[in-house]
């Protein structure tokens, strides 16, 4: 093998590598644990946002969030603990700057995580 075709290979490996790379980290969440109760995630970017019950307590779970608009929501798990999160795209465009997650009966906010912030 001569060294024209052993620096394409190495050029063609290294740009291999670059979009494996580039592919992992666009669709990496951040997730945000509320113990014993469920999880929410946002994605790199803060483009959606998830809110996961995953324990049959009758307490709901959702993820309140801020946008880069200004704009403050919520994103509950509305099947509970069955299969499935709730999620959406921030309310009013822009991104999610600030997200935790919190549960309690009948929409009530008795435990929260912290607030995390951006980026992800």
């Amino acid at each position: 093998m001569n060294r024209t075709t052993k620096r394409g290979l190495l050029v063609a490996g290294a740009a291999c590598a670059s979009l494996a790379l580039m592919s992992e980290s666009a669709s990496a969440t951040t997730v945000i644990s509320l113990s014993g109760r469920g999880y929410g995630q946002v994605n790199t970017g803060g483009a959606y946002v998830y809110a996961c019950d995953t324990n049959a307590d009758n307490w709901g779970v959702r993820t309140q969030y801020y946008t880069s608009n200004g704009v403050t929501d919520i994103v509950g798990d509305a099947n509970g603990s069955s299969s499935g999160c709730g999620g959406e795209s921030p309310t009013g465009g822009g991104y999610i700057t600030s997200a935790r997650v919190c549960a309690g009966v009948n929409g009530a906010n008795t435990s929260c995580t912290s607030w995390y912030s951006y980026p992800w």
